[in-house]
């Protein structure tokens, strides 16, 4: 036995398993990343043929009020998404306004690249500097995506309908936006609170067991859950709506004024549509959104027959202009922020990273 015990010790521990798909997972973030690079390639390469030699002329001599403007509507953009997250979270948290909207800026920046860099600094900046519970960041982030699905389910609804409503199509787009965020509270309301809670507890628990129940009666869930609480309030989702319609209406007018910047005139309805796939296809990208908006852009430019050599013009103004400005204002928030206070804490809370 003291043989057999020996020889057994003496073997060798078996190595940690790899991390599943983490190869793939890599594989495909680099991929992608690259694939977004190659769009923005092209865009580019379409932008400065010759063929757009006139459209860059016209540019050139564009009047400073003209470019400004476009700038603006980018600082609207910004400051409105950080507006929608800060008002989706009143209900039930009170952060500063500028705070979110830094936050938002940065996030926004961190957004090109891949591995959803953006948006883990966007959960981390509000779980660590903010001290916002993780499972009611999940529950905050749920809520903006149902109003965003609301907002955007509305105007594309009404677009593709836009050759029988004609005039009315913007305010169809209204009715319907307002008829849906109303049937939202309303459900909300019926499932919100501690009483909304316990029925989805019960539910969750007919359908998976005792364990799914003890889960859902958890304070974790109750946080997630708090999600509802927020798209209870019929004012703070109208809030929410309406500035995702400023933001809408933001990115919408860029194209406008992008197209008679360079003498290629896009009408609101046109820019309103390009707008809502460029930002779909920035919001679903997993491997960062560079690249992949300006091509859906150019993609949705091409089905309501747009010329493409023409619009990459455009589509590459209206990136540039959003960079310049994302950029700026993303120094201006990590100095507000003071993030560096945040790693400083961690830092000795943890120690050095081979310590930690």
């Amino acid at each position: 036995m003291a043989e057999a015990d020996e020889k057994i010790q003496a073997q060798p521990p078996a190595p940690d398993p790899a991390p599943p798909r983490s190869g793939l997972r890599l594989a495909f973030q680099v991929m992608g990343f690259l694939i977004g690079i190659g769009l923005l390639g092209w865009c580019v390469r379409l932008a400065l043929s010759e063929d757009n030699r006139e459209s860059l002329e016209k540019l050139a001599d564009a009047p400073p009020g003209s470019l400004a403007a476009l700038l603006g509507l980018s600082v609207v953009g910004v400051v409105a998404n950080g507006l929608i997250f800060w008002g989706a979270l009143m209900p039930v948290r009170r952060l500063r306004p500028l705070d979110v909207v830094a936050t938002n800026a940065l996030a926004t920046f961190l957004a090109n690249l891949p591995f959803k860099i953006g948006l883990l600094a966007r959960i981390a900046i509000h779980n660590r500097r903010d001290k916002v519970p993780m499972a009611m960041i999940f529950g905050w982030f749920g809520a903006v995506t149902v109003t965003l699905v609301i907002t955007s389910a509305s105007l594309l609804a009404a677009g593709a309908m836009r050759r029988v409503l004609g005039g009315f199509t913007i305010p169809a787009a209204l009715v319907l936006m307002v008829l849906l965020s109303v049937a939202l509270v309303v459900i909300a309301r019926r499932l919100s609170g501690e009483r909304g809670h316990r029925r989805l507890s019960r539910l969750i628990g007919r359908v998976g067991g005792r364990r799914a129940l003890r889960l859902a009666r958890s304070q974790v869930m109750r946080e997630v859950h708090m999600g509802l609480d927020m798209l209870a309030s019929g004012w703070w989702v109208a809030f929410v709506v309406a500035f995702r319609m400023i933001d809408f209406t933001s990115q919408a007018w860029r194209w406008v004024v992008a197209g008679e910047l360079v003498g290629n005139p896009i009408d609101a309805d046109d820019g309103l549509l390009i707008a809502g796939g460029h930002f779909l296809a920035g919001a679903l990208s997993p491997v960062g959104m560079l690249g992949f908006r300006e091509g859906a852009a150019m993609g949705t430019a091409g089905l309501l027959g747009l010329d493409a050599r023409g619009f990459a013009t455009i589509a590459l103004l209206v990136a540039g202009a959003e960079l310049v400005v994302v950029i700026a204002a993303s120094g201006l928030a990590i100095a507000w922020l003071r993030l560096d206070r945040v790693l400083r804490a961690r830092f000795l809370r943890t120690g050095p990273p081979g310590r930690a």
